[in-house]
């Protein structure tokens, strides 16, 4: 800036900054610092969620061209990894409609809601999945009861992931003895949900039920409130269960198409509840 119109500027106000030669100077205001913490959430079609070592880095890179890390050691996985499974064939021209994204994402163990292993890092990228698959592991001693303790993180964390259409993939039944009880865990799994679920939830369509209390008389209750005080089996059914094995190619057809028969069927759900999913 020449020296007659710096003059100029400097009588007119104080507000100036000077480089380090004192050639140039400029109008300039106090500011603010911030520091900002980003936490980006997966967006995918579909979320596999299991246990550790319940086979699902396996089952990604079986149906994918994904290449997630596979050890026979817990946590893996560390971050989620995505793979896109190809459209149905038999579609023909509109088979690319039925191409989904999926998300192998960190297995949990009891008390992730609390933060415990991975916790939150694993539960926070769901919010974005439309479907759910529960990846269980068939062999392990007792499967259901590992089948509800990833759905009881699920609900402890946040009660809407139970509300999303899911199906339950048991792994490794080609290991000894798997295959003769594959029946009796299909049974009591299915067990485990309500059929009249949807119809409740439509009937409040305001996020609010309205219960009487002896002594508050008439008193609303929030939905997330009433979302927490139900139990697993007042959650739908799964929309499928179905026995592989990962490892050796058995009945993967089988659950691809049980993954697209549940990807159309939620649409029409995701399209009811999107403003929930869009959080």
């Amino acid at each position: 800036m020449p020296e007659y119109r710096r003059k100029k500027m400097m009588a007119l106000t104080t507000n100036l900054i000077r480089d380090d030669s004192d050639k140039v100077l400029a109008l300039g205001q106090p500011g603010e610092e911030v520091s900002l913490e980003l936490i980006l959430r997966v967006v995918a079609d579909v979320g596999l969620v299991g246990l550790p070592n319940a086979g699902k880095s396996t089952l990604l890179a079986a149906i994918t061209l994904a290449k997630p890390d596979i050890a026979d050691y817990p946590f893996t996985t560390l971050m989620p990894n995505l793979g896109r499974l190809d459209g149905d064939p038999s579609l023909g021209a509109g088979k690319y409609s039925s191409e989904a994204t999926l998300a192998d994402l960190p297995g949990l163990i009891e008390g992730a809601h609390l933060g415990k292993g991975l916790g939150r890092n694993f539960l926070r990228h769901l919010r974005r999945t439309r479907l759910l698959v529960h990846v269980v592991d068939a062999a392990a001693e007792n499967p259901v009861n590992d089948y509800r303790s990833v759905r009881e993180e699920l609900r402890m964390y946040n009660p809407e992931y139970l509300e999303r259409p899911y199906i339950v993939v048991l792994n490794k039944i080609d290991l000894p003895g798997v295959s003769d009880r594959l029946q009796g865990l299909t049974e009591e799994i299915l067990k485990i949900g309500n059929d009249n679920f949807p119809a409740d939830l439509k009937k409040n369509p305001d996020d609010s039920v309205e219960l009487l209390s002896p002594e508050d008389g008439n008193s609303n209750i929030s939905a997330d409130k009433v979302r927490k005080e139900r139990e697993l089996e007042d959650y739908p059914h799964p929309l499928a269960v179905v026995g592989v094995s990962v490892l050796r190619g058995m009945r993967i057809n089988e659950m691809l198409t049980h993954i697209r028969a549940a990807l159309r069927k939620c649409r029409d759900f995701n399209e009811e509840f999107e403003p929930n999913l869009s959080q």
